[in-house]
């Protein structure tokens, strides 16, 4: 019986990769950038923190704080001034809380997140996770587009797409099998600078985001701890908020 079960699971993920060797072999090398089988692996909890500076200075900073567990749950909080939004996901329902640090009359004001968003904050949790890994049980695929230059490297051009429309696309380098640059479906590019070893993985400094030319904001990741014990009811969602 375990035999049958491993065979179905081999039939069921071979489609999943276009250009099945090819691919798989560039994904294996570009995971080996981020760390260890085993230090990929047994990441559980992941928790961030930094701050946004925008590329115009017309615009306010932000601090930030990202604290996720695996396989679904994450809390995202990001200050200015006085304001705070914090988005909360567990497992299939969410929500967004914004508060007014300075308005005792209206300290917060809560909302369930929409299926979108909802779509989209889990998407965002998975990928802390991945490590350019294909999500195979809810059906992503991973397709081999050829060889482009990206920031002045010629990279492989790999495109991460969901039945659900979600997709992205990401460059590696082909002299290092460093990760260049990765695009959201929604035009987005994230461009990783830097490197801090943290548990044996690899992380950026600080992470650039760009729309088209147009450089939108940075995120400087100043703090990481790996699988630390959280807060209990960290990711706990408000009664009555609940998808």
């Amino acid at each position: 019986m375990k035999l049958l079960s491993s065979i179905c699971l081999i039939a069921l993920a071979a489609p999943l990769f276009a250009e099945g060797p090819k691919v798989s072999a560039i994904v294996e090398r570009a995971r080996a950038t981020a760390g260890t089988e085993a230090a990929l692996n047994n990441l559980v909890t992941l928790q961030m923190s930094g701050w946004i500076e925008p590329a115009e200075s017309k615009m306010p900073s932000a601090t930030i704080l990202i604290i996720s567990r695996k396989p679904c749950s994450q809390r995202l909080a990001v200050t200015i001034d006085d304001l705070v939004e914090t988005t909360i996901l567990e497992g299939n329902s969410g929500c967004i809380i914004r508060s007014n640090l300075s308005d005792e009359e209206k300290r917060s004001q809560i909302r369930t997140m929409t299926d979108g968003e909802l779509k989209r904050v889990a998407f965002s949790t998975r990928q802390f996770f991945s490590f350019y890994g294909a999500d195979f049980k809810r059906g992503e695929r991973i397709e081999y587009q050829g060889i482009e230059q990206r920031r002045g490297v010629r990279c492989h051009k790999l495109w991460y797409s969901y039945p659900d429309g979600i997709s992205t696309t990401r460059y590696f380098a082909i002299n290092d099998d460093m990760l260049v640059s990765t695009i959201t479906d929604k035009g987005v590019e994230s461009v990783e600078v830097g490197e801090q070893i943290v548990a044996g993985i690899r992380f950026p400094k600080r992470v650039e985001y760009y729309q088209g030319q147009k450089m939108l904001h940075t995120m400087v990741v100043h703090d990481i701890k790996v699988n630390k014990p959280l807060k209990r009811g960290i990711f706990t969602i408000p009664t009555g908020q609940k998808n």
